[in-house]
Parts: C-alpha cells; structure tokens; sequence
C-alpha cells in the first residue's frame, strides 16, 4: 500500500512542478480533466507564491537589489532545486546563495550570492535561542593566573562572516526605504568582516562591521580557543588590538553565555 501511495504523490509532485509531466498526474482525478488542469495551475501558483513569500522574509535586501519581478523568478527557479526539505518553510532558504552562485545571469553581480549569505545569517539569529548572558563580573572573578585559560561559550544566534565584498555596507544601506548606493561595482569590492547579534529581549537582529582581528579573534574564541591562544591571533592581525576593549564589546553586546578556564 505505501509503494502505491508513494507512486501516486511522485506523480503528483511530477505533474505540478512539471508542465511537461502533468498528464500522467491529471488521470490521478475524476472529473473533467480541463477543470483538473486549471486546478492544478492554481495549486502550482500558491506553491510558487509561497516560495517567494518564504524567501522574501529571509532576504528582504537581496529582493530589493534584483527588483520583485527577478526575485520572484529565482525563488521560482530555486524551488525546483533546492526543493524544501523539512516542515518549517523558515528553513526553505538556507541555500538560496549557492543558487545565485550558479547563475550565469547574476555573474555580474559577484557580490549578490556574499549579501544572501550574510542575510541567511540575519534570518537564523532571528529564530535562534538567546540564553541568559555572562556578565562582566563573572569575568572579574577569575584568579589573574587562569586568565590566559579562559574559554567563552557563544549564543549560537551569534555569527561571523566574511566577504570579498562590502555586504555590511550594502545590507545597512538598505535598511532605510530610500538606499544610496555605489554606481560602480568597484566601490564595493573590498574585505569586509560583519558580526550578527541579537541581545535579550530584542527582536531585532543587529549587523556590525568589525576589524580583521576582530574577527579573527572572535573565530578563534567561538572555536573554543583559550584567551592567551586568541590574543596572540588577533595580535598577528593587528598588532594594536585591543583586548579590554574587545571583551566590554562582547560582553555589552551580550555574545558570551558561559566562562571557564582549560583546566575546569
């Protein structure tokens, strides 16, 4: 009975995904099959708008850059490749950059699949659990000999990236409803590393753009690097970092929810 089920929803699946495959699935229905064809062209576009709703609300910059007409046209095409895989339609998106990464017409828009990256990450701290923080008094109770053991515990909606291109710049930009941005792509081809956040509390997930030992600090604290092994990374990056100013930053910022030492 499963094996005949099986069959009879691929067909069905085939049929509306696929123009070209929707004869084997009208003679699934009774009745007329004109009237079952315009239902399934119905049912194919809800399917279809529901993708490009789903999409929308995890990459609202992204649809601004490409213009609602293309948007709707990829959601379309990345459907069809990247069909959903679970129940909960927040996780449709997760590889929308990989398929604009594939598409010869966004070639010249190197920068578009870097933006969907750093927009997938605004879309998961959204959903992520936020943890009660540590506190920067818990830091101070540490004897000053186990200092350079230290390990720090992340939020996991907390999340690094990096890009050849100026996504920061980009996604802030068009946080306003009337964006500015460079005429030539040239303006926006540089190194840019960005933190995602979100503090308790808040709903809105917040974007920075950070140094490079900044960034390389934090790396190497979230992957669970004692804090003297990260301050002589960050040092190799700049040797002006700065690490009382670093860990107020986190710590205001609410990134770290757990203190220990190697030992422990």
């Amino acid at each position: 009975m499963s094996d005949i089920l099986n069959a009879v929803q691929l067909k069905f699946a085939h049929g509306l995904l696929d123009t070209s495959q929707i004869d084997q699935a009208i003679h699934l229905f009774k009745g007329d099959r004109d009237v079952n064809r315009e239902r399934f062209a119905l049912y194919r576009g809800n399917v279809y708008g529901i993708w490009e709703q789903t999409c929308a609300s995890a990459y609202p910059v992204l649809r601004q850059l490409v213009g609602a007409a293309f948007f709707a046209d990829l959601t379309r095409g990345y459907g069809h490749v990247y069909p959903s895989q679970s129940g909960d339609l927040n996780e449709f998106g997760a590889n929308l950059a990989d398929y604009i990464a594939s598409l010869d017409l966004c070639e010249p828009f190197p920068y578009l699949p870097e933006v969907a990256r750093l927009e997938w990450l605004v879309h998961r701290a959204y959903y992520l659990a936020h943890t009660l923080p540590a506190t920067i008094a818990q830091l101070a109770e540490v004897a000053p000999e186990h200092f350079g053991l230290l390990k720090f515990d992340f939020q996991s909606c907390c999340a690094l990236i990096q890009s050849d291109w100026a996504i920061g710049d980009i996604w802030q930009r068009h946080q306003s409803d009337f964006p500015a941005m460079p005429s030539q792509l040239q303006e926006l081809k540089r190194t840019e590393y960005c933190l995602v956040w979100r503090q308790a509390g808040d709903w809105m997930v917040h974007v920075a753009s950070i140094t490079a030992s900044q960034h390389a600090a934090l790396s190497a604290a979230r992957a669970g690097t004692v804090l003297g092994e990260m301050l002589d990374m960050a040092l190799k990056t700049d040797p002006q970092f700065d690490l009382q100013s670093a860990l107020a930053d986190w710590f205001q910022k609410q990134l770290i929810i757990s203190i220990s030492t190697e030992h422990t």
